[in-house]
């Protein structure tokens, strides 16, 4: 199965409509609360059982559980139970709905974990009031629950980078270092000395490779990028990228295939970002190919979009590699052919830059057959009527 950016539209769960599930072994008190709640635009689903509210959550998980406890088979309070006994429905609120309205049955009633307990014949005001106020505090709730993620995920990444730091950068300075001391102290021949010098350029560029792509990656994050949206012919640009990887490409007798023939090469995008994409996608597809190998670059269209595919003979991703494949600073399974490094940014930073142009990316792979990734970029004229 391609593994696939779309744009990330996806819905936002924090200014979505809240749904509540009512569940009432009465239809008529399901109704009653329902039409209450749709009134002021919530949505809901209803289940007329214990069993049925536990099947109901299990399938799509509600903001907020409005919950009879006098039913048959299992009773509401028996359902809170199971509800907050599971680590993935726990946190749903649960408010009982109810004609039991003794000391003892409301106590019992947050004992089971409720957050608020109305009694029937209810008031409307009065439910929709502490409705939305139970809503509001989940709201809230999810938002600290979405921080604190981030904030893991940001510790993650430190921890990272103060790997890669201490691993990528001072084991390279250690050498750049060895390599100059040798040239300070000892007298080399000229012929040594140029090997030396050579190798201090390489391992230099390595580290400074390393550091812009952390650079690229924080700007891009911090919103410090920005993008300028014009006609581009991306058969030139292909065709300078390519050139510049011929000698990489030759080192290890790896052919280097173009196609872009008879093919609107005209796209409505980024002239910078997109070249930072074809470049980290080509780089990757030398860098991780065997000697005497191929690589296709090739650009076609349809009537609304470019598609720029980079096809290599390597490796291939395996599907637990691809899940994981746009992270940062992620090493995957296959590693580099030959004396060539890899950040494990590349990848992230091809993501950042297609979700700022408005591309989309599809990777085609399987374990042992190699990688395919196909750029789509919308075509000139039909990228300004969607503005």
């Amino acid at each position: 199965m391609p593994n696939s950016i779309k744009k990330d539209k996806l819905n936002n769960p924090l200014v979505s409509k809240p749904l509540v599930l009512v569940v009432d072994d009465n239809p008529n008190n399901i109704q009653a609360v329902g039409a209450n709640l749709i009134n002021h635009n919530i949505s809901i689903s209803m289940a007329d059982s214990g069993k049925k509210a536990l099947k109901s959550i299990s399938i799509k998980k509600p903001d907020l559980i409005l919950l009879d406890i006098m039913m048959p088979e299992l009773d509401g309070f028996e359902v809170a139970r199971l509800i907050k006994e599971n680590p993935d429905t726990k946190d749903i609120p649960i408010i009982f709905i109810t004609a039991k309205a003794s000391a003892e049955d409301i106590v019992e009633g947050f004992e089971k974990g409720a957050v608020d307990y109305i009694t029937k014949p209810f008031n409307p005001s009065e439910l929709i009031s502490r409705v939305n106020t139970h809503l509001k505090l989940k709201k809230f709730q999810d938002v600290i629950n979405l921080r604190n993620k981030e904030l893991e995920n940001l510790n993650i990444e430190l921890n990272e980078l103060i790997g890669i730091t201490a691993h990528d950068l001072k084991n390279p300075i250690y050498n750049i270092r060895l390599l100059a001391k040798t040239l300070q102290e000892n007298d080399i021949s000229k012929e040594d000395t140029d090997e030396f010098i050579n190798d201090i350029v390489i391992t230099s560029d390595k580290m400074l490779e390393l550091i812009k792509n952390i650079l690229e990656v924080n700007s891009a994050e911090q919103g410090k990028i920005k993008v300028n949206l014009t006609d581009t012919d991306i058969k030139v640009i292909t065709e300078h990228i390519i050139k510049n990887y011929f000698d990489r490409a030759s080192a290890k007798n790896i052919n280097i295939h173009f196609d872009a023939n008879n093919f609107n090469t005209t796209v409505w995008t980024d002239e910078k970002y997109f070249t930072q994409i074809i470049d980290n996608l080509l780089s990757n597809a030398v860098k991780y190919s065997e000697y005497g190998k191929n690589v296709w670059v090739t650009i076609t269209n349809d009537e609304k979009n470019a598609f720029i595919s980079i096809k290599d003979e390597g490796p291939g991703l395996s599907e637990e590699d691809q899940s994981k494949m746009y992270l940062k600073f992620t090493r995957l399974t296959p590693k580099p052919i030959g004396d060539e490094s890899s950040t494990g940014l590349g990848l992230s930073i091809v993501k950042k830059y297609v979700e700022l142009i408005d591309a989309d990316i599809i990777l085609h792979s399987e374990l042992g057959k190699g990688c395919d990734f196909i750029l789509e970029v919308p075509l000139k004229g039909n990228a300004e009527e969607e503005l």
